[in-house]
């Protein structure tokens, strides 16, 4: 061996402790240090129970809040958050019928691959009211618990300005027995035309 190998094998942190790792790890340190940010959470989604903003079980709109030009078509996706046990469902929504028009109501996810559903929608557009009806019809499935989605409406734009979705006080859940399972929290979805 010859002394420089010796040296290194007697005090292995002397080389650790040197001025030249210093010159490259530290200035290295220095960068990942000041670099990373500590992330903050931010609950702007109706779908994170964690926002605190209404008790659940509920009902919201995702998203909550769309912009469109003037023509153009959204969609707001009808949720249920954090059911137990849902077998059957009234939804009744508003929307203002001088600056939406409903072009469709289509079955939500929450109930997919269920055997029997019943889904039946009804909209009223001289006063600009949708209700929409689901069930279990026996088979293997006749309950969902979770959050999911309902049913998706497609609106569209007539006219400029803030409309806003809203629930009504009649909305109603159910469980297997026909039990009304409270609705603790209604979420509004906003739909801003330009």
């Amino acid at each position: 061996m010859n002394s420089l190998q010796c040296t290194m094998y007697k005090n292995p942190l002397k080389n650790l402790l040197s001025p030249k790792i210093y010159r490259g790890v530290f200035p290295s340190l220095i960068f990942l240090f000041f670099a990373c940010e500590i992330p903050t959470e931010v609950y702007d989604n109706p779908l994170d129970v964690e926002n605190d903003v209404f008790d659940t079980p509920a009902m919201v709109f995702f998203p909550d809040t769309v912009t469109v030009n003037v023509g153009g078509s959204v969609t707001l996706n009808v949720f249920a958050m954090e059911i137990t046990n849902l077998s059957g469902s009234h939804i009744q929504v508003n929307y203002n019928k001088n600056k939406l028009q409903l072009l469709s109501v289509n079955e939500g996810e929450f109930f997919s691959g269920a055997d029997n559903l019943i889904f039946i929608f009804e909209n009223d557009p001289t006063t600009g009211t949708i209700d929409i009806y689901t069930s279990f019809l026996g088979g293997d499935t006749i309950s969902v618990s979770g959050t999911g989605s309902l049913a998706n409406l497609v609106l569209t734009a007539t006219s400029s300005g803030m409309s806003s979705v809203t629930y009504t006080g009649a909305c109603e859940f159910a469980d297997p027995d026909d039990n009304p399972i409270e609705i603790k929290g209604f979420g509004e979805g906003v739909v801003n035309a330009q």
